[in-house]
């Protein structure tokens, strides 16, 4: 098939109905088409392939749209596709487009678009033709939209017929969140300003005035004070003509001021970077607020500008593209940059100075540098570090990366341009002040761009550059960390060497940072150990620093010192780590040194005589280290230098001779690092050299046995003699070992042991290889023929008796054949030269196999059989022995077997040489190693030590030329540039003197002539150098003579104060004589010159001020100069005429000067919040100095306009001061001159004013909110709120400012406070009422959140305003709130804010960035068509997340709301407001302030709604906030203690207490605090009690109180008592307990144990504090009083442990005070009677009440505050109170409850209750009240008081004097009475109950039976009657009255259990030993009756029918017996 055969193939199957194949033939005809493929015939093939495509999208899910709509889109572009299309019908084709729009997915969007603007532009005219142009309409659409979707409807309308569907897209009304990438570019294009006639006219004269020459100054400097203040910055980039002519004028210096119109670009820069972080605040951020002009557009700004502009008057045209030729924002600050960047590099002085074109003076470069810095900063803000890694598809993408690159590029040239230029010309400071901050720009940039494919080279070759520069380190560290972080990371390779060799200079210069360190603080470190970290660190310093002492104190270290220390093994590895560099430095002076040292130290320890011998040998430590010695012998015995050789060879020679001299540990410990090295040291063997002669002495027996030498190492030793070049010694070491080899059972016989035999032997072998085929490789058949001969060969050979080597068998007849053991070994020599045998050779022990053939077969009985069999043994080893040296070695026989084969077969040359081989790899098996040869053979390599003076017997390669622990030189390759050299120069002298000293010009260091510092190197530094230029600059300014000199030293000031801030010298800096300026400050103008010269200096302040930190006092001269005693300089803002001859031009110039001096008195102000020592009639005086000023300002001039500016912000923050404090007078002619100036700016029109206004609004708020705190009346103020001035306001709160909004509805807040001033602010509102005012601005969602948090407060004001219409204020308020669905915005807003709704507030652009793109062709189409119309889009609708102020706002209008009558807290409650707004209080973010302010206001509104049921029950089922509640509970540290936090935690400690009632919360609490730690808690409630703040103190009593209540109504599932929090309570240990302190038993002061003892003593001292300050009878009128009490008496009746704790620090006594207080203050009131009309609200009784009940809380259950009470005789007080305490109910139960509580078990009570004082005794009254309760007992009276007295008299029934006050009384007679009446009305109840426990108290004694039984049979309770019948005494009445009897009688027959017992008792009392009771009772017939209750019990099931039923058989058996 053809290739278009193929195409017309896959378009068809385009419809299959398979998705796959689908996919695929779409994914093949793209690819194809990509290609080149064609379609063969053109317009069928792609009319069909439309068609298909145009199908493609039917089914309902359709995939790869991307890719369809792309094939799609190229075809349509195509001739044949514009022809198809045309056919088609292009409103068809749209329309079948549009209709697939929902489907389209957003991946594919943007193809979609692209393909639709493609479509409608198709019948673009085209050259030649005269075709209209149809009409091009754009709709607006909000920014909130991503460029996919704005782009979606922007192209509509091209035929008139046509009208796009907006099905699907996102409608302006619905507000999207913006998440999407947009390619890292924050911010493009900057909103649409919205400007009204008059601005737009204002706009167009600036423009114009710019052009002119005569009128460029004053139109910059109207940009810059004013235009800039009032007007958006944006309008300089949604119009850039402007800030085009601005760049032409600094360009081309077009108008002669190039340094204003950069000034003037500087503060638009600013200005803009300003304004994006509002437009990305979450407090500020809205949509497009469009002002109406209903005002003049001619008003006094445009005539002034108008005539500056030539009296031209321009006509405002209506530029239907102007949306088009907008800038962007990275596009505005890349060109500018490159601008400036460009300006710049022109005037650079290069190495000619005839090649400069243009200089810039230090005024211009400093302007140049600090708008380059913003720009970039703009830059940055604007595109994200993203960008680079992003898919740069629009050409406004490839623009920013291209045009980015272009200024990265410019930046590296001019870097390079200035470092040539400070570096040729010294004198040019600040070129070099200009390099140091252009590199702090090139670092952002660098670090900005380093995800990009390839920075520009040059701009990271001038970083390199910077990064050398030793003041960028020195003087700004910051920086210079940063510069190297970015060069680290970036993933450039050509930087790779650089880094590399950067690291090299790091490392040197901490060497010497080290060195100095050593050589200079020789004393406090040379004893430690950390000297040798300190000497590792500093060794490079050695090629610079060539000083031989250094070296001696580091060698005196090591050598000799170390052995004082006590160094652990690491530390003796970095000591061995020095010595080896020392030992092989490349720097030989260095090395003969360091070898001399030693050699002199062995020398002093082993020839020397010392009696500290002993402790001399310890400095052999460092010697006795095998790396040493190995690098003695391998390099130091054979240097070429003749020193070391010399000194190495002494070392030796000395530790060789050293066995007769050392200790045995010493030479033990010697010798363990001596044998590693021996194979080393035997190679110097000789016989004519001192060293040589040595070792052959050390290897003979006697001598190697003296030093501990083994004889098998002995025997290695003459192993490697034999191969020596020395003959003698050989000749030598050949004799030596045929003497050991005398041994009859071996051969060779002792005749044939010949040393020249064998020495002949050896002479003959020529060096080869091993036995080894490398090539060949084994195969599994190989292997396990491998292990049959192994097996074979171990026939004959058994394991020894240790199991680990093969013997012979010697006891019987060999079983294998010669032959056959011959010919295995044969095999297996064969097979072992492959190399890969010799694993598997291995693993079957074949080397102890091989070894014992060989020791059989060199054995004299058996070399006849095996002749030959020791010949193919060594060939075997031969084979192996390089994977097996290290096993071979340890073999000790196996060198004498060898010599053997080879003095039994010296004619045998092969086998001669296999075994020297064997020999001599075995000789030096731990030194041989591996390498590859140039055939990539493997070939044994060796030390070069020995390679060099040994003979060996096989090729070798040799290592170790030089010694591995010599270091490269770092020093020589740095050294290798100029530029490294400076630096290493220059950081060594640093090093070596401090940069202060060096500075100063301190004598340079030792070093090389080539590392000598320079004159130039000095300047360098001190260029660098903040402090030192600054000094220099102001002693020129000191001794300047002219204007000239003034000025060129103030800007040579100010440019090093732009580098200050980045210097730690900063504190330095601001430490200089800057008192010398005073002179200049205090010196009025006498010129214009001076005047400008003035201006200067302050500019320079200003400069100074914004640039430094206030630490330090760097601020303080400047402060003393202008807010000090001094007014000189103050006192020139009075005077408008400073000289005589003054011009027009002079009177603006000292405008200008006011203006700086408002500059700096502002920042002035803004200094004074970090002093605590100003006094505030110092800023009140110069408060009255700027109103007197602003008085004197003419609003319509148009010069005092940026002056007015500067003044009314100065006055605003002077308002803000914490130390303002206004005097009445000063206070209303600031508020009055305020408003006055308020309404003078609300005169101009549209945005003219703006800023003023703003200032002004916000010192009017500032002065209100004083007002408001002071609580000034408003009759003292409210005439400067004239009509006029309110209606400002309100003007204010419709600007298009969103702060200016914001401060005007707070203000209207402040004002709504005051009634006076309502109708006027109802009257300017544009709405009905303030409620509906205020809650329409917080229902629009679209408003800034700031503004909505002000019209909430306004709110807040109106809903707690009182009122005489209180009701119809809030009926308004409700309906409002509902009508603007108040209650679903505050949800809404809740939500989001507990969710943390993050919206990404993106700036879009306000128009598609394809149109921007489009400017030309659609430029070109609006010249032919007049009807092209680009309209922007307005505003900003995104949704902005909640902020933590609104929340709170919204909070406090709900806290005020509930407390309306109607207020609908139960719906809101069931839609979930207060729930979510629980959450709200219990979330936290990562802002504490946000934290509390949103707690604080969410716990108080909260805690108002609480008093609903529904809501604290709504609230206890949130568990999770409940929790999160408890965990925010945590005490304050010192860093949270304000007011925010304070409120946060009061507001949620009062929330908890509300909450508590609830049993669920409760429970919940209660758990939390005893499954998690509790401890924060109630630290937290400690810290609140001990708090001065009464407000946090009342939160925790509050909560401490219903926490302990909740506590004692805790109930078990069966409603019995839960103590188990209680016990928890009580057993918590104290927070701040320590045992070494008092506990609570030691002294009255003593220190808690327990938790609730702090809290005890806390609460009694805040009662003890509260007593102490007077008024105690009054105490209940506080609020607190009656709180704290509350509180105590909750805890005190919970914790048994806080009421003992409360009477061992005597607070019983305490109370008794108060109350004695109490009783001495009522007794001065008079009669009861007399105040009985009040005694309900009198303070005294209800302060008596609160004492009585903490009094009964204190003696619950507690002997000891009772005993204590009575003691100190409380009696007395409650009997002279007793009148007092019966006069109201509560009293009365307080009363009677105290006295329960006093009488319950405590004898001494009972004393006291009989106390008599005036007649009246406690125990008597309560008779009495008794007697008046049980008197007036009925149904509807309480009884409560009547049951506590008859519990009271059982209580001290006891006490005989009490009793007997009973009896007397009339209180049992009135009991019975009232049980009487009782019984006949009511029937049985708690009365009769009590009645009868008393009697039955009363019986036990027998007075008190008399008087019970005296009451009448029936009228005493059947208990009482069995305790009467126990007294003999009463005995006769009992038998005699026949109605007692009858009582006993009916009760045993007709009672219950309980009465049967007690007539059982009663019975056998009367019978019980008394015969004729016994008779009585039987004619009683009570015998009977006990017989029919027995019989009654009997059929009783009741449990306690069984007791009962042995006390009647008792019973029973005692009336039977006679």
């Amino acid at each position: 098939m053809t290739s278009a055969e193929y195409l017309s193939n896959y378009i068809k199957k385009l419809g299959h109905p398979l998705r796959e194949i689908r996919e695929r033939s779409l994914q093949l005809l793209t690819a194809k088409l990509r290609l080149g493929w064609e379609i063969e015939d053109e317009l069928s093939g792609t009319r069909e392939l439309l068609e298909a495509l145009l199908a493609w999208f039917h089914v309902q899910k359709p995939t790869l749209q991307r890719e369809a709509l792309q094939l799609l889109l190229s075809t349509l572009k195509t001739k044949a596709g514009n022809y198809i299309v045309k056919e088609y019908g292009v409103h068809r084709l749209l329309s079948k487009l549009d209709s697939l729009k929902h489907k389209i997915d957003q991946d594919a969007h943007d193809t979609y678009q692209e393909l639709i603007e493609s479509i409608q532009f198709l019948n673009t005219v085209e050259e030649g033709s005269n075709v209209d142009v149809p009409r091009l309409t754009i709709p607006s659409v909000t920014s909130s939209e991503s460029d996919r979707d704005s782009n979606q409807d922007y192209l509509s309308g091209l035929r008139n017929d046509y009208q796009s569907s907006r099905d699907g897209s996102i409608s302006n009304e619905d507000p999207v969140n913006v998440s999407k990438d947009h390619n890292g570019i924050r911010v493009l294009i900057f909103p649409w300003v919205l400007l009204t006639s008059s601005d737009s006219k204002t706009v167009v004269l600036v423009e114009d005035a710019l052009k002119l020459l005569k009128s460029t100054r004053r139109c910059c400097r109207f940009i810059s004070d004013v235009f800039l203040r009032d007007f958006p910055p944006e309008i300089f980039l949604n119009r850039p003509s402007i800030v085009q002519n601005l760049l032409l004028m600094a360009d081309t210096g077009q108008g002669g001021r190039p340094n204003e119109a950069l000034l003037v670009l500087l503060s638009i820069t600013r200005a803009l970077n300003k304004r994006v972080f509002e437009l990305s605040s979450v407090d500020l951020v809205n949509d497009a607020y469009k002002i109406t002009d209903s005002k003049e557009t001619d008003d006094g700004i445009n005539a002034e500008l108008q005539q500056l502009a030539g009296n031209s008057s321009p006509e405002l045209q209506d530029d239907t593209l102007a949306a088009l030729r907008q800038w962007p924002a990275p596009l505005y600050a890349l060109e500018t940059t490159h601008t400036v960047l460009t300006i710049m590099a022109r005037s650079v002085v290069l190495v000619d100075p005839g090649d400069k074109s243009e200089v810039l003076d230090v005024k211009t470069l400093n302007t140049c540098l600090s708008l380059v810095e913003s720009l970039i900063q703009l830059l940055l803000e604007c595109v994200t570090e993203s960008f680079w890694i992003a898919d740069h598809t629009s050409k406004t993408h490839r623009d920013i990366a291209h045009k980015s690159c272009m200024v990265m590029r410019l930046l590296g040239d001019l870097l390079t341009k200035y470092k040539k230029s400070y570096t040729n010309y010294s004198e040019l400071s600040h070129h070099r002040v200009a390099w140091f901050r252009l590199v702090r720009c090139a670092e952002k940039l660098l670090r900005w761009a380093r995800r990009s494919a390839l920075p520009p080279s040059s701009l990271m070759v001038a970083l390199q550059a910077a990064q050398l520069d030793p003041a960028l380190e020195l003087f700004y560290p910051s920086l210079s960390e940063d510069v190297c972080e970015v060069l680290q990371n970036t993933k450039i390779s050509t930087s790779n060497e650089f880094k590399t060799k950067y690291q090299e200079l790091t490392r040197l210069i901490e060497a010497m940072d080290a060195a100095v360190k050593f050589m200079k603080n020789k004393n406090s470190c040379h004893s430690s150990k950390q000297v040798l970290m300190i000497i590792k660190k500093s060794l490079p310093i050695i090629e610079i620093h060539s000083n031989e002492g250094y070296l001696d104190e580091v060698a005196d270290i090591l050598l000799r010192k170390a052995r004082y220390m006590d160094l652990s093994n690491e530390d003796w590895t970095k000591a061995r780590s020095i010595a080896l560099s020392l030992m092989a430095h490349n720097v030989n002076w260095v090395a003969i040194k360091f070898y001399s040292q030693m050699a002199d130290m062995v020398k002093s320890v082993l020839v020397d005589e010392d009696i500290n011998q002993i402790d001399n040998e310890k400095s052999l430590t460092l010697l006795g280290d095998v790396s040493i010695l190995t690098e003695i012998c391998c390099h130091g015995m054979s240097s070429n230098i003749k020193e070391i050789e010399t000194s190495a060879v002494d070392i030796m020679l000395y530790l060789l001779r050293g066995r007769m001299v050392l200790s045995e540990s010493c030479w033990w410990r010697l010798l363990a690092s001596l044998l590693p090295i021996l194979p080393l040291l035997h190679v110097y063997a000789a016989h004519d050299t001192e060293i040589g002669q040595a070792i052959c002495k050390s290897l003979e027996p006697e001598i190697s046995e003296c030093m501990g030498v083994s004889a098998s190492e002995n025997t290695m030793g003459l192993v490697r003699l034999l191969f020596v070049q020395c003959v003698a010694v050989r000749m030598e070491a050949a004799h030596q070992f045929c003497r050991l080899l005398d041994d009859h059972r071996y051969l060779p016989p002792r005749e044939s042991l010949r040393n020249d035999v064998l020495l002949n032997a050896l002479r003959r072998i020529k060096p080869q290889s091993f036995n080894v085929d490398y090539s060949s490789s084994p195969s599994k058949t190989h292997q396990t023929g491998l292990s049959q001969i192994l097996d074979v060969l171990k026939q004959d050979i058994v394991l020894d008796e240790n199991g680990k080597e093969y013997v012979t068998r010697s006891s019987v007849r060999p079983s294998l054949e010669p032959s056959l053991r011959r010919s295995s070994l044969q095999q297996l020599s064969v097979l072992m030269r492959q190399q890969g045998a010799h694993d598997a050779f291995l693993r079957c022990d074949g080397i102890q196999l091989i070894v014992a053939i060989l020791r059989m077969s060199l054995m004299v009985d058996d070399y006849l059989a095996f002749p030959e069999c020791g010949i193919s043994c060594v060939s075997i080893l031969n084979s192996v022995c390089f994977a097996c040296r290290h096993i071979l070695a340890k073999i000790h026989d196996l060198p004498s077997l060898l010599i053997r084969v080879i003095l039994v077969f010296p004619a045998n040359d092969s086998a001669v040489l296999m075994s020297a081989q064997i020999l001599a790899l075995i000789a030096w098996s731990g030194f041989a190693l591996q390498e590859l040869d140039a055939n990539r053979c493997q070939v044994p390599a060796l030390p070069l030590s020995v390679v060099d003076r040994t003979i060996l017997p096989l090729n070798v390669n040799s290592y170790w030329s030089i010694s591995p622990n010599a270091e490269h030189s770092i020093v020589e390759w740095l050294l290798s540039d100029e530029d490294w050299r400076a630096s290493v120069r220059i950081r060594w002298w640093c090093a070596w003197e401090s940069p202060s000293r060096v500075l100063k010009g301190a004598p340079p260091p030792p070093a090389p002539l080539a590392l000598r510092p320079t004159a130039d190197d000095l300047t360098l530094l001190q260029t660098g150098s903040p402090v030192h230029e600054a000094t220099k600059a102001l002693l020129a300014l000191e001794n300047a003579t002219s204007h000239k000199q003034v000025n060129e030293a103030l800007n040579i000031l100010e440019s090093y104060t732009y580098l200050a801030k980045w210097s730690p010298e900063c504190a330095d800096f601001g430490a200089l004589p800057w008192q010398h300026m005073r002179r200049f400050l205090c010196a009025p103008p006498a010129s214009p010159r001076d005047t400008a010269l003035l201006i200067a200096l302050l500019h320079f302040i200003v400069a100074y001020m914004d640039n430094l930190p206030s630490e330090a006092g760097a601020h303080s001269w400047i402060k003393s100069c202008f807010l000090g005693k001094d007014t000189s300089i103050i006192a020139l803002l009075s005077r408008d005429r400073l000289f005589p001859q003054q011009t027009a031009q002079d009177n603006i110039e000292i405008t200008q000067l006011h203006i700086h001096i408002i500059k700096v008195l502002l920042r002035c102000i803004i200094l004074l919040e970090s002093y605590d020592d100003f006094d505030s009639s110092r800023l009140e005086s110069l408060v009255k100095i700027l109103l007197a000023c602003l008085e004197k300002v003419d609003l319509r001039n148009f010069h005092m306009l940026g002056y007015l500016n500067e003044l009314m912000r100065c006055i605003r923050y002077a308002l803000y001061s914490r130390y303002c404090k206004l005097s009445e007078n000063t206070r209303d002619s600031c508020l009055a001159l305020v408003t006055r100036t308020l309404s003078g700016c609300c005169a101009g029109s549209g945005r003219k004013g703006q800023a003023c206004r703003l200032d002004a609004v916000l010192s009017l708020q500032a002065m209100l909110r004083q007002i408001h705190e002071e609580g000034i009346p408003q009759q003292r103020w409210s005439e400067a709120w004239s009509g006029d001035a309110v209606r400002c306001v309100v003007a204010c709160a419709g600007s298009a400012h969103a702060s200016l909004r914001a401060a005007a509805l707070r203000v209207i807040a402040q004002l709504a406070r005051y009634s006076q001033l309502s109708p006027q602010l109802i009257q300017a509102i544009p709405s009905e009422s303030m409620a509906q005012y205020a809650v329409s601005i917080i229902s629009n969602e679209r408003e800034a959140n700031a503004v909505r948090t002000a019209a909430a407060s306004l709110l807040t004001v109106v809903a707690s305003r009182p009122s005489h219409y209180t009701d119809v204020l809030e009926s308004e308020i409700l309906q409002r709130l509902q009508e603007y669905n108040f209650l679903e915005t505050c949800i809404e807003t809740f939500v989001e804010y507990c969710n943390e709704t993050k919206y990404q507030n993106l700036i879009e652009p306000n128009v598609p960035m394809s149109l921007l793109e489009r400017r030309s062709e659609l430029e070109v189409r609006a010249e032919k068509c007049t009807n092209v119309r680009i309209s922007p889009s307005i505003g900003a609708q995104v949704r902005r997340a909640p902020t933590a102020s609104l929340v709170a706002a919204l909070a406090d209008v709900l806290h005020n709301v509930a407390a309306f009558k109607r207020c609908p807290v139960q719906a809101w409650n069931e839609q979930g407001l207060y729930r979510l707004l629980f959450r709200c209080a219990s979330c936290c973010r990562s802002s504490p302030l946000d934290n509390n302010r949103v707690r604080a206001a969410s716990c108080c509104a909260l805690v108002a709604a609480a008093p609903y049921k529904c809501v604290p029950a709504t609230l206890a089922a949130t568990k999770d906030c409940l929790h999160n509640l408890m965990m925010t509970l945590t005490p304050l540290n010192d860093d949270e203690l304000n007011y925010g936090a304070l409120a946060a935690r009061t507001q949620a400690l009062l929330l908890l207490g509300s909450l508590l009632p609830d049993r669920s919360t409760g429970d919940s609490v209660w758990t939390q605090l005893r499954t998690e730690p509790s401890a924060s808690f109630f630290s937290l409630l400690l810290q609140c009690l001990e708090s001065d703040v009464t407000d946090f103190q009342d939160a925790a009593l509050f909560c401490l109180t219903q926490l302990s209540q909740s506590a004692a109504n805790r109930k078990h599932p069966d409603k019995t008592q839960d103590e188990s929090c209680i016990q928890l309570l009580d057993n918590m240990k104290a927070l701040r307990f320590d045992n070494r302190d008092l506990s609570a038993g030691d002294a009255k002061d003593c220190q808690p144990e327990y938790l609730v003892e702090e809290l005890c003593r806390s609460l009694m001292q805040i009662y003890q504090n509260m007593t102490m300050q007077g008024n105690v009878h009054e105490s209940s009128q506080d609020e607190r009083w009656c709180r704290l009490c509350s509180c105590l008496a909750s805890l005190l009746s919970v914790s048994a442990r806080g009421r003992l704790y409360s009477v061992h620090r005597q607070f019983p006594r305490t109370l008794l005070a108060t109350l004695q207080t109490v009783r001495d203050r009522l007794s001065m009131l008079g009669q009861p009677v007399e105040v009985i009309r009040n005694a309900n609200t009198n303070p005294t009784l209800r302060t008596l009440y609160w004492l009585l009940t903490l009094i009964t809380c204190l003696m619950t259950d507690c002997l000891p505050a009772k005993e204590s009470l009575a003691e100190d005789n409380i009696a007395l007080s409650l009997n002279r109170l007793w009148p007092w305490c019966m006069m109201t109910e509560s009293l009365r139960e307080a009363a009677v409850h105290l006295l329960l509580t006093f009488t319950n078990n405590c004898p001494k009570a009972w004393s006291a209750m009989c106390l008599c004082v005036g007649g009246r005794s406690l125990l008597v009254e309560c008779g009495a009240l008794l007697s008046r309760e049980a008197a007036a007992a009925s149904r509807a009276h309480s009884d409560l008081t009547l049951l506590a007295c008859v519990r009271v008299l059982r209580h001290t029934v006891h006490h005989h004097h009490c009793r007997a006050l009973i009896l007397k009384s009339e209180a049992l007679s009135s009991l019975h009475a009232m049980r009487s009446r009782a019984l006949r009305v009511r029937g049985a109840g708690a009365a009769p109950r009590q009645w009868g426990r008393l009697c039955a108290a009363l019986a036990r004694h027998a007075d008190g039976a008399a008087a019970v039984l005296a009451l009448g049979p029936r009228a005493a309770p059947l208990k009482a009657v069995a305790h009467a019948a126990c007294h003999p005494e009463l005995r006769p009445k009992f038998l005699n009255d026949s109605e007692l009897l009858e009582l006993l009688t009916g009760s045993l027959l007709t009672g219950d259990i309980a009465d049967i017992v007690s007539a059982a008792r009663a019975v056998w009392a009367l019978a019980a030993n008394n015969h004729k009771a016994k008779l009585l009772l039987r004619s009683a017939r009570v015998p009977q009756a006990v017989h029919s209750a027995q019989q009654r019990l009997q059929r009783s099931t009741d449990p306690a029918a069984l007791r009962a039923l042995q006390l009647i058989a008792y019973t029973r058996s005692v009336l039977q017996t006679t």
